[in-house]
């Protein structure tokens, strides 16, 4: 109905009104608006721009965006292959505006399990941006960090540990000792330290990642308990099971509370804690 309501002459100006209210939309967290508006506003640049303009683009990249955080990641993954290749066309393949896409692109892939079509993403992106931007921008920081979680989802645990210590460099410099990226970032150093059978390199990274997500985030965060859940896991491989249990408890009372009880993250902590308790009982 709102694309019969103006006439040719204010297509392109209700465009922009319709994408400004996306946005709004998504912030707010009402993705199937924002999902609505963003396809109207993508319906009418495309009609009077065109399919190869660069707003069209930006309307592509803000509708899979949404469609992502609604996990329809295939949608996702159309929408940012077309943005794309309007960028190549109009800005051309080194262009930051280009290797943003990628990363966007490398993401939903990551997100569907691609995780060789999202190091290539990655990859491409972070040659773009190092270019364009410099080898300590916090953009390539990110890249780094993207690039390393897929890596490490191929087994390359090393290469991906050479990614996020890339990245802690970065924002150590960019965005101070106590920033939730760092936070991500070792949480992620965790997580591939575990996998190389290297607990105490393990464990220091989610005590460093527990430390900044308490302070920022609070202590019963569920990103915090999920770093929190992970600490204890390596606690038990070290052997400090008690302290371990206690912990993993904890974890879980806050993602109940934070996720609910049938959230994915609640589910595995609470079969951890049961295993570890049997363990225990013994």
């Amino acid at each position: 109905a709102i694309l019969e309501q103006g006439g040719d002459a204010e297509a392109p100006a209700l465009a922009v009104c319709l994408h400004g209210l996306g946005s709004t939309s998504r912030v707010l967290g009402r993705h199937d608006e924002a999902r609505t508006c963003y396809q109207q506003s993508l319906a009418l640049r495309e009609k009077f721009l065109g399919n190869e303009h660069a707003l069209t683009a930006v309307t592509l990249n803000n509708l899979g965006a949404v469609l992502q955080q609604q996990m329809r990641y295939r949608e996702a993954v159309s929408c940012y292959q077309r943005a794309l290749a309007i960028q190549n066309k109009v800005f051309g393949r080194e262009h930051p505006t280009t290797a943003a896409t990628l990363c966007n692109l490398g993401a939903a892939h990551s997100q569907l399990k691609e995780h060789r079509s999202a190091i290539d993403c990655h990859s491409r992106a972070l040659a773009i941006q190092e270019g364009s931007l410099g080898h300590e921008h916090p953009d390539v920081a990110t890249t780094m960090h993207n690039l390393g979680n897929a890596l490490a989802a191929t087994g390359r645990g090393h290469d991906a540990a050479r990614c996020h210590w890339r990245a802690l460099g970065i924002w150590s410099k960019t965005v101070g000792p106590a920033h939730p990226d760092i936070a991500a970032t070792l949480h992620s150093l965790g997580n591939v330290y575990r996998g190389l059978r290297e607990p105490e390199a393990a464990a220091q990274c989610f005590a460093g990642a527990l430390r900044i997500r308490e302070a920022t985030l609070g202590p019963t965060h569920a990103d915090t308990a999920r770093t929190r859940h992970c600490a204890a896991l390596v606690g038990c491989a070290l052997g400090q099971r008690s302290a371990a249990a206690q912990e993993l408890q904890a974890a879980v009372n806050s993602l109940i509370v934070g996720l609910g009880s049938r959230h994915p993250w609640s589910l595995q902590a609470r079969a951890d804690l049961e295993s570890l308790r049997q363990v225990m009982a013994r």
